[in-house]
């Protein structure tokens, strides 16, 4: 995808969301820019998480510097085959979209829940990366704590809220596109984020600053 330029008086950025239920569903944001973010911030990665995400957020200096993260080949695969392949015995919904209808039942697969995820989740919430976010739904398996959890950094978040159900397919209730949302200010980067894929999202940050030395980034 052809992406603008513009310059950016400390560097450049590019960074990478992606939300998965673990069954072959995932939505991933791409955004790329100036950097404005700190200079120091180590990701906490959390291998349990469920559902299953990853985040990435990358500074550099030089022009156009900030040409990585391009494709999902630099997302590592969140939806792996169960080792030992064993089956709970419990069959939910599995969907991730950005707006409701992409989580409709119409819409969402029938998925056989691995290992000891032995519920069902359905919820929404939103993806952040600096200022920039997107609404995120999702239907999927879960274990019976029902905790969510996942990566966070100092740049970005996913806040995603939701209710397990115990039952095969009991997660097929409307997703209240204002049940569980946020706003992009309460979201704001603090912790806790959260392919074959159902949406990508390019979005190029146009900072313009006057004064100091300036890179030209995507």
């Amino acid at each position: 995808m052809k992406m603008n330029h513009v310059s950016c008086p400390q560097g450049c950025s590019e960074a990478v969301l992606s939300l998965n239920t673990g069954y072959r569903d995932a939505v991933t944001l791409v955004q790329k820019g100036c950097w404005t973010g700190p200079r120091s911030g180590q990701m906490q990665t959390h291998d349990e998480a469920l559902p299953p995400d990853y985040s990435e957020v990358l500074g550099c200096e030089g022009n156009l510097c900030n040409n990585r993260l391009l494709s999902h080949d630099s997302i590592p695969n969140l939806s792996p085959a169960s080792t030992p392949q064993r089956l709970s015995g419990t069959v939910c919904y599995a969907c991730a979209g950005t707006h409701p209808e992409d989580c409709t039942l119409g819409k969402s697969r029938k998925v056989q829940c691995h290992q000891d995820q032995s519920v069902c989740f359905q919820g929404n919430g939103r993806m952040n990366i600096g200022n920039f976010s997107v609404p995120v739904f999702m239907r999927t398996c879960h274990r019976p704590s029902c905790t969510i959890k996942g990566t966070s950094s100092p740049w970005s978040n996913i806040d995603l809220q939701g209710d397990c159900c115990e039952g095969s397919l009991c997660n097929r209730q409307p997703i209240d596109q204002t049940e569980h949302e946020h706003s992009a200010d309460s979201a704001a980067p603090r912790g806790s984020p959260a392919p074959t894929t159902l949406g990508l999202l390019l979005a190029a940050l146009l900072a313009w600053a006057l004064g100091g030395p300036r890179a030209l980034c995507s």
